[in-house]
C-alpha cells in the first residue's frame, strides 16, 4: 500500500513538473511573440527563419549563441541577445522545448 502511495505521488510529481515546463515555456515564449508571432511562424524583422517546429535541440543551440555571445552593433543578433541575456538554462530550455511543438 505504502509502495502504490509513493509510485502515485512519485507520477503526480513528475506529471506535475512535465506540465509545469509546458505553460512556463508557454509563458517565457509570450515576449518572443512580438517578432516571431504567437505561433512562432513570424519571420522576425523579416530576416530570421520560421521558429514553429524546428527541432528543440537546434533551438537550443540558437539561444545559448545568443546568451553567450557579445554583439556590439545593433542588429537583429543584439535584439535576441538583449531578449535572453537574463534568461536562464532552464528558461531557454522550456522555451526551446515550447517551440519545437508549434506547428510548422
Amino acid at each position: 500500500m505504502a509502495r502504490n502511495i509513493k509510485n502515485s505521488l512519485l507520477t503526480i510529481l513528475l506529471l506535475s513538473s512535465f506540465l509545469y515546463a509546458q505553460n512556463n515555456g508557454e509563458s517565457l515564449f509570450k515576449q518572443c511573440a512580438g517578432c516571431h508571432g504567437a505561433d512562432g511562424r513570424n519571420k522576425a524583422f523579416g530576416k530570421s527563419g520560421i521558429i514553429a517546429g524546428q527541432s528543440a535541440v537546434e533551438l537550443m543551440e540558437s539561444l545559448k549563441f545568443y546568451k553567450e555571445s557579445e554583439f556590439k552593433t545593433h542588429s537583429t543578433t543584439l535584439v535576441m541577445s538583449k531578449q535572453v541575456k537574463n534568461m536562464n538554462m532552464e528558461d531557454l530550455n522550456e522555451i526551446a522545448n515550447y517551440v519545437s511543438k508549434l506547428q510548422k
